[in-house]
């Protein structure tokens, strides 16, 4: 998750010949806003839970016998979710820090 979060495309300003700085963000590509990559991020993190919990269900009901595999859903399930309530937790901070800025 973290990966794809330092990957993103950040524009780079540009000087014209008036002296002001404009942005790059005309290329043809579209690209992913934050907010996009957050909400697939938290959609990957919700199928995961759902997926540890199917696992956990066939486990119960004899339907698989792979305890070691519902063992590693559970454990990417909470890994996945603690990171995403780690970044919820610094973009909350950085709010608060940003809100309290002087004017």
């Amino acid at each position: 998750m973290i990966d794809k979060l330092n990957n993103l495309p950040i524009p780079t300003p540009t000087t014209t010949g008036t002296g002001s700085v404009s942005s790059n963000l005309t290329g043809e590509t579209p690209r992913k806003t934050f907010a996009d990559v957050l909400k697939s991020e938290i959609e990957g993190v919700a199928k995961l839970q759902q997926d540890a919990s199917q696992a956990v269900q066939n486990l119960a009901t004899g339907q698989t016998d792979d305890v070691t595999g519902v063992f590693v859903a559970m454990e990417k399930s909470e890994t996945a979710f603690k990171t995403l309530l780690a970044i919820r937790s610094k973009l909350l901070d950085a709010y608060e820090e940003i809100k309290n800025l002087p004017i």
